[in-house]
């Protein structure tokens, strides 16, 4: 059966209102493979359950992007019950990923707010981690309209079949500053990768945000 290469791990969102993304994710399954089951999708809702399903969801073969839907803030990913994920502990996640033969995983995205910074790239890619993007919100946002980011982002993503992986990441990146430039300096939306020559990191849509300036 076709796969998107999608993964999800989502925390519930708000204790009385049933709020997920699986909806998303199965439109954007559906528009690319014309079939809604065609992604991995799992809940998590404890800093335990967190850690056990990054790493074994992240090594299966058939995952190639991992993400992760849940709140956020500048430390860290949270569960509704207030259980935090900290940089260094989802960098140890990923880090046991990559050390997994089987392992496929190339990007990670970040569905939370603020947790998806310049700052938090160039932590995680401090040490070789497999991924070679990174993508998410620095900026709190409103969830339907993080959710139109999404399904943009990840329907181009998918678009890209018959590329590498830098070259279908920067793609990406170049149709989403046509289509939705303004949208992404909103919502604080990067796609981080490592710079190939000199080192450090680059945000791919960095000009969106030159045209507020």
């Amino acid at each position: 059966m076709k796969h998107t290469g999608l993964a999800v791990i989502e925390s519930n969102w708000l204790r009385k209102q049933n709020i997920s993304v699986r909806g998303l994710f199965d439109l954007v399954a559906n528009i690319a493979c014309e079939n809604p089951n065609a992604y991995h999708y799992e809940m998590a809702n404890s800093e335990a359950g967190l850690k056990e399903a990054i790493p074994r969801i992240g090594a299966y073969p058939e995952c190639r992007y991992l993400c992760l839907a849940m709140h956020g803030d500048f430390d860290g990913l949270q569960t509704l019950s207030g259980q935090r994920l900290s940089r260094t502990e989802l960098r140890n996640l990923l880090s046991q990923i990559k050390d997994t033969d089987r392992s496929k995983l190339r990007g990670l995205h970040l569905g939370s707010c603020l947790f998806a910074s310049e700052r938090l790239a160039a932590f995680l890619f401090e040490r070789e981690i497999g991924v070679h993007w990174i993508a998410g919100y620095s900026k709190e946002v409103d969830w339907l309209d993080s959710s139109a980011m999404d399904l943009l982002f990840l329907n181009e993503l998918l678009n890209h079949n018959d590329m590498t992986e830098i070259q279908r990441i920067e793609g990406t990146a170049s149709r989403l500053l046509d289509i939705a430039a303004g949208l992404v300096r909103d919502l604080g939306f990067g796609i981080f990768v490592r710079k190939r020559r000199t080192g450090g990191i680059k945000n791919l849509l960095t000009s969106a945000y030159l045209e507020e300036e």
